[in-house]
């Protein structure tokens, strides 16, 4: 017996059995370092493929000494006067805080930390560590603002993994906590 469906109306695509759809938009290989992670973190999430440990790159992210002297955030917000923000800088620290440790159970997610802090440490030791001093703290917050903090958050995006200006903030705060970036000469 044969089915004759030349005239067939469904409002939608008729199919004989199985229908497999691709909602990807673009060849592989156009995909960035991060919508590879992201697409890699979404397959960890499916099959509860978690970790119960820090991977190596972002082990290497743990306080260092500094040469000054001048250790943790506090130390530093007062040392570059800027200890009237110490309250916001300490939330916003500690939010990007939880955030690290609430996606640390994936590895996709270490990596995609690691891809931003490795970003915001090299773009502030570019564009903001050689104008301090010599710039008002307005002025250094819009070029971290613009640096920094706007093109994080636009690439990380709105998908599995998102971060949204504050946690972004919050990563430059910890990674001052950690003794790899500072506000003072």
């Amino acid at each position: 017996m044969t089915v004759n469906q030349h005239r067939s109306t469904a409002g939608g695509d008729i199919v004989g059995r199985d229908k497999v759809e691709n909602h990807f938009h673009g060849p592989l290989h156009k995909l960035t370092k991060l919508d590879k992670l992201k697409i890699k973190l979404q397959q960890e999430m499916e099959s509860e493929q978690k970790l119960n440990f820090l991977i190596e790159k972002l082990q290497s992210y743990k306080p260092i000494h500094p040469e000054d002297g001048v250790v943790g955030l506090e130390a530093k917000l007062e040392k570059s006067g800027r200890g009237a923000s110490k309250l916001a800088a300490l939330q916003m620290k500690e939010r990007f805080a939880k955030l690290l440790e609430r996606w640390s159970l994936y590895a996709s997610a270490q990596e995609i930390f690691v891809h931003v802090l490795a970003i915001a440490e090299v773009r502030f030791t570019q564009y903001i560590s050689p104008q301090i001093g010599s710039l008002d703290s307005v002025t250094l917050d819009e070029i971290v603002d613009e640096k920094i903090l706007t093109p994080i958050v636009e690439e990380i995006g709105i998908d599995v993994f998102s971060m949204d200006h504050m946690e972004a903030m919050g990563l430059i705060y910890w990674l001052a906590e950690q003794c790899r970036i500072r506000w003072h000469q």
